[in-house]
């Protein structure tokens, strides 16, 4: 029932609660908006744009679900929003697009979080959102599609080529490691 109290404060305009409210939740989505950017300064931009969406519509939060879920899902709907207007899905033709690469987990042990972060952010947009949607997030293909805008093969396509990608790019910094086609 935290939550509540600290919405009803906020919603009163103490300046104090909402500060809290901030500083509860900024950190975490930092790194979530982070995923979905091309760089810390569109992250940060991107978390600025959404807080002041949750600010404006704190009202519309419904107590029966978590105040973390909803303001979530707006971080993420800010991103999205954001990506669309800059950038179209990106895609790659080709044949190595057919054949779907794969790393043995053994060796994706051996790799360090930093090093798979970095990799992930490489990928081109399309590639990453994709990616970081259903892989990291866990969002369905029909849920991807709806937030996109695309259909679902679109979302199926680029979550493949996604890992496709990574998994090149593994086997280029890793020569000596096996994939498994």
């Amino acid at each position: 029932m935290e939550e509540l109290s600290l919405v009803k404060r906020c919603l009163s305009g103490e300046e104090f609660a909402c500060k809290q409210l901030f500083d509860l939740y900024s950190s975490p989505m930092l790194g979530l908006c982070m995923r979905y950017s091309d760089n810390h300064f569109e992250a940060e931009d991107n978390l600025q744009e959404a807080f002041i969406k949750i600010f404006q519509n704190l009202h519309t939060w419904k107590s029966t679900g978590p105040l973390g879920a909803w303001i979530r899902r707006i971080m993420i709907n800010t991103c999205l929003t954001k990506q669309k207007t800059a950038y179209n899905l990106h895609t790659v033709s080709g044949l190595d697009e057919f054949h779907e690469r794969a790393v043995d987990p053994d060796i994706l042990s051996q790799l360090g979080y930093e090093e798979i972060q970095t990799l992930i952010s490489t990928m081109p947009i399309g590639y990453r959102t994709a990616f970081t949607m259903n892989i990291v997030e866990g969002f369905s293909y029909e849920e991807m599609s709806e937030l996109l805008h695309v259909t679902e093969s679109t979302c199926r396509s680029q979550v493949f080529k996604a890992k496709n990608y990574l998994a090149k790019r593994i086997e280029l910094l890793h020569p000596k490691l096996k994939h498994m086609l």
